[in-house]
């Protein structure tokens, strides 16, 4: 894991020819990342599970083998019927949503067909599908949070819905706990186990509550932090007790954030110009920049797996066309 990698005060990256160095006052050892790697665009999202790397671009879901990062290879490819805005990955099963289709379950096992086993259409614009055991929350703009029993994945079946208050936009689950946040009430937890209909079973007012790349993270002394993008740029909260969350801090990170991966206590921030932003969250109450890695073009997206990291880049807002992934190997 990352943590072993730091031992000193000064933090070096490499990219290119770029090299960055800053000041860390928490870290205790040196780490350098090299750019091993380019996986082409179009591109938009990414995510990455071991050696199998995932992207979308409007309506296509992508499947790379980074195996060998310096020598990226495609292996699969879907066309869903409509754009797809989020997704997620759970062992052999993608859970992608995509606009008015709803809420499509694939199956990954094979990474050179990836195929889809059933859909759940839903009332709004489907964003983004979390998973716990048999069941599987999404938000819908119009309905909230939506639960459905994927028991049987080719016939999807409704649990219920719980209405936020706002614009829903972002969930994740962390064992039977999900976490949804709208805007611009703030944040709901829902326990999965419970039957019937999503109950919260504790909200947050929040109205900068983080609109989206919402994740979960344990801190080395058994913490658990929830940090998402939102207003003011990384926003942080303390989900020790998931029935009493605390938000502990905004931290404006240089540039606009877009995107985060979280790895124990260090958050990966996509920060447009600034390139790509590792932020120490070991004091939740106070987040620190202890290196900054600068990128050719704007920085987009980002993913982390161990010591590999998913950095999509390129200019336009929908323009996936120019933009390319940076595979980036973490070095002692």
């Amino acid at each position: 894991m990352i943590t072993a990698l730091f031992s000193r005060l000064t933090v070096t990256f490499i990219l290119a020819t770029t090299v960055v160095a800053v000041s860390a006052p928490r870290a205790t050892a040196q780490m350098s990342f090299e750019q091993v790697g380019t996986i082409p665009g179009p591109a938009d999202l990414v995510k990455v599970e071991g050696t199998q790397v995932f992207v979308t671009h409007h309506r296509e879901f992508k499947v790379f083998d980074v195996s060998n990062p310096a020598m990226p290879r495609q292996t699969g490819l879907l066309t869903m019927p409509e754009e797809i805005w989020k997704f997620s990955i759970n062992g052999e099963r993608a859970y992608v949503g995509a606009n008015f289709h709803g809420l499509s379950i694939l199956d990954i096992s094979d990474p050179t067909a990836p195929h889809e086993l059933g859909t759940f259409e839903s009332l709004g614009q489907t964003k983004i599908g979390a998973v716990y055991d048999t069941k599987v929350a999404y938000i819908d703009h119009m309905e909230g949070l939506v639960l459905i029993d994927v028991a049987n994945e080719s016939e999807p079946q409704p649990i219920g819905s719980y209405f936020l208050d706002g614009y829903a936009r972002d969930v994740v689950t962390s064992g039977p706990i999900a976490y949804a946040t709208d805007s611009p009430t703030g944040l709901y937890v829902f326990d999965l186990t419970q039957e019937g209909s999503p109950e919260p079973i504790g909200i947050l007012h929040a109205p900068s509550a983080p609109r989206n790349a919402l994740q979960v993270t344990e801190l080395p002394d058994g913490r658990k932090l929830l940090a998402g993008i939102g207003q003011g740029g990384l926003q942080v909260y303390d989900v020790t007790d998931p029935a009493a969350p605390v938000k502990t801090s905004t931290f404006g990170t240089p540039g606009q954030a877009n995107g985060l991966a979280l790895q124990d206590q260090f958050a990966f921030v996509s920060a447009g110009d600034a390139g790509l932003q590792v932020v120490d969250l070991s004091d939740p109450s106070s987040p620190e920049i202890i290196t900054a890695l600068s990128t050719d073009r704007p920085a987009r997206d980002v993913a982390v797996s161990d010591s590999l990291v998913l950095v999509v880049v390129g200019q336009g807002e929908r323009e996936g066309n120019e933009r390319e992934i940076l595979v980036i190997e973490i070095q002692e």
